[in-house]
């Protein structure tokens, strides 16, 4: 019989089913874009790359705003109203998505999808509140690997719905999961008992910025962010990139789409394995050498591959690679995270994530443009690489 209290339980398999849907809807879309903004009108080879960066980095430009506040919001009145209310919000604008007619219509809904989202750090901090410290990097690896699952299959459904139904259709359906998934949660979730809100909030008078003055925090939000960039920077001209190798035109989404499965296959069964490692080896070690691989093997995606085949095989190991660093960094800070103060932590957290979100869409539009699409692969991997070398042999000289 589980031990494992049901509200735990629940907690954890909920949040983790709100995570799965919100990646597999946002991984369907955002490697489709291009041929999404080709489809309102822009022709203009140059015109379209610069759209797919601008809508690329937007909703992620406005989270950076509101993510923090949202995290603070979830310290008082709930960690399970902030995913609730997440992801009805991501339902109704990837809705408005499909509904556009033209590329400013689509940025106005891809705004709001940045305004309301925020269902990462409510999951974090409500999986971490309700399970012990002993369970807690199994439960952020199971939330990871949820993530990973969505990531996995949702550009390869989208990419062939997108192929048979057209991709307006893709935003309506994956509008109507979401819309499901938020009434599961509603429904199968316990709320916070209104004696633990009012303790938590009084528990902890830190302000973010507080937190932020700790060198050791701060050096793993930026950590977060890097390897955000180099995740971002080519998503979302995948498509384009997969044109180089003479793909044919009525084929690229479900080349897309499969190129990602490739990569986050390996990414859900690795991550539980490099949790465990992190509690061997530490925490900060393991997380940087997670990012030392995953520029490296970025470097090679963009420089060695010449063939479509090789690019598959580099991102699977890729894929590996990439399991490491979000669960074990947001361990690693929501250990650090003061008393009541969960919700703050992970959103400081998501919000590097979301400024990684938008440096990448931004800076692969530019190296696209004056550089090549390859260049989204191996110039932000190369500083990957150097920084996370650089850490995996610091951290080896002392003990965390």
């Amino acid at each position: 019989m589980d031990p494992t209290p049901r509200s735990e339980r629940a907690a954890l398999w909920f949040t983790s089913a709100a995570q799965f849907v919100t990646l597999a809807g946002m991984t369907a879309i955002l490697p489709l874009l291009p041929l999404y903004i080709g489809e309102l009108g822009v022709t203009d080879p140059v015109a379209v790359k610069s759209w797919t960066a601008i809508l690329g980095s937007a909703p992620f430009a406005v989270a950076v705003v509101f993510t923090p506040i949202w995290g603070a919001l979830s310290d008082r009145f709930g960690y399970k109203a902030m995913v609730v209310r997440s992801i009805f919000g991501i339902a109704i604008a990837t809705i408005g998505m499909g509904l556009a007619t033209t590329p400013t219509h689509l940025l106005f809904w891809r705004l709001v999808q940045g305004a309301v989202s925020g269902v990462f750090p409510a999951a974090v901090a409500l999986v971490t509140a309700r399970t012990p410290g002993a369970r807690v990097g199994r439960a952020l690896a199971i939330l990871q690997s949820a993530r990973a699952g969505g990531a996995l299959l949702g550009p390869l459904v989208g990419g062939i719905l997108a192929d048979a139904f057209g991709i307006h259709s893709l935003f309506g359906g994956v509008g109507a999961i979401a819309i499901a998934t938020a009434l599961l949660c509603a429904f199968g979730i316990e709320r916070e008992p209104a004696e633990a809100r009012a303790r938590a909030a009084a528990a902890s008078p830190t302000t973010s910025r507080e937190m932020l003055s700790n060198p050791g925090t701060l050096g793993m939000l930026v950590l977060i962010a890097l390897f955000q960039v180099v995740v971002m920077t080519p998503w979302p001209s995948l498509a384009l990139f997969v044109q180089l190798f003479d793909t044919h035109q009525r084929t690229v989404a479900t080349t897309t789409g499969l190129l990602v499965f490739a990569t986050g296959l390996p990414s859900l069964v690795a991550t539980t394995w490099w949790a465990r490692l992190g509690a061997r080896r530490g925490l900060v070690r393991m997380t940087a050498l997670s990012l030392a691989a995953v520029g490296a093997l970025n470097v090679c995606t963009g420089l060695v591959a010449k063939r479509i085949e090789t690019v598959f095989a580099l991102r699977a190991v890729t894929g590996f690679a990439m399991a490491g660093v979000i669960p074990l960094s947001f361990e690693w800070i929501s250990r650090r995270a003061p008393d009541g103060a969960r919700g703050r932590m992970a959103g400081l957290g998501s919000t590097a994530m979301m400024l990684g979100n938008v440096v990448g869409p931004a800076l692969g539009g530019w190296l696209s443009v004056h550089f090549g699409l390859p260049a989204t692969f191996w110039a932000p991997g190369a500083v990957a690489a150097v920084a996370g070398t650089a850490l995996v042999a610091a951290s080896a000289r002392r003990e965390e």
